[in-house]
């Protein structure tokens, strides 16, 4: 936790709904990063970037926008 609040880019945390990762874990890991973000793909697992691509890409796409656009 400690490494995590020192990563200063904008993080967003994205969580398969049947992944390992708990929600209120990941909702942790969220509050403790100083530019996090959350988002969650229902109907998948760890690896939902290969599983659901297309849902990933959904996640993603918004959080990059606003992160890349000033």
């Amino acid at each position: 936790w400690d490494s995590l609040a020192q990563v200063r880019c904008p993080t967003l945390v994205v969580r398969g709904l049947d992944g390992e990762l708990g929600r209120a874990e990941a909702q942790e890991m969220v509050r403790v990063l100083p530019h996090g973000a959350y988002a969650e793909i229902p109907d998948a697992g760890h690896l939902l970037h290969y599983t659901h691509p297309e849902a990933w890409a959904e996640a993603v796409t918004p959080f990059l926008t606003g992160v890349l656009t000033p």
